[in-house]
């Protein structure tokens, strides 16, 4: 008996390590360390879902490779975000790219970092794999550390959305 729990408890870490959010689904926190996102060469910084903390019951990361997506958002009170290190700060558009199925879009929901908040609405984009693009606004951000956290506000369908990345592009240099 001792050693079947010790070997559920090893597997238990490593699908943890592998974004898989078994322990979030019974309602214990992630035991996962917390992932920074360095900002690229380019000043752009990619917040993809692999990389995502999970703080709830059934939002998680889906690893398969037609997937690849923070997904099975279904209650509004889940929410994720993501730790990054800006180097060279500056404006950044920020750019989700989100799918949605048939029927659940509308979903109001706030992107915020640094007590900037971007709201989006969520499109219905015929599938919850089929991603879109979309720039919702500019936030300013100077060097440091910095959490983005995305909250759903209403969540008229059956789930918020599927979220595979959020990108901040970093706008030009000012001359």
């Amino acid at each position: 008996m001792t050693r079947m729990r010790t070997v559920h408890l090893v597997v238990t870490s490593l699908a943890l390590w592998n974004g898989v959010a078994i322990a979030a689904e019974a309602g214990a926190p992630s035991t996962r360390p917390a992932i920074v996102v360095k900002q690229a060469d380019n000043g752009n910084i990619l917040l993809h879902a692999r990389d995502v903390n999970i703080h709830g019951t059934t939002v998680r990361y889906e690893p398969q490779p037609n997937k690849n997506t923070v997904g099975y958002w279904t209650k509004q009170e889940d929410w994720v975000s993501w730790d990054f290190e800006v180097t060279k700060g500056g404006k950044f558009t920020v750019v989700p790219m989100q799918g949605c199925g048939k029927g659940s879009g509308g979903a109001e929901v706030a992107f915020e970092v640094a007590g900037q908040v971007l709201k989006m609405t969520v499109e219905d984009t015929g599938g919850f794999q089929n991603f879109k693009e979309r720039e919702i606004g500019v936030v300013e951000l100077k060097p440091g550390k910095y959490t983005l956290s995305v909250k759903p506000l209403s969540k008229p369908g059956k789930a918020v959305m599927d979220l595979r990345q959020v990108e901040l592009r970093r706008v030009g240099d000012e001359k």
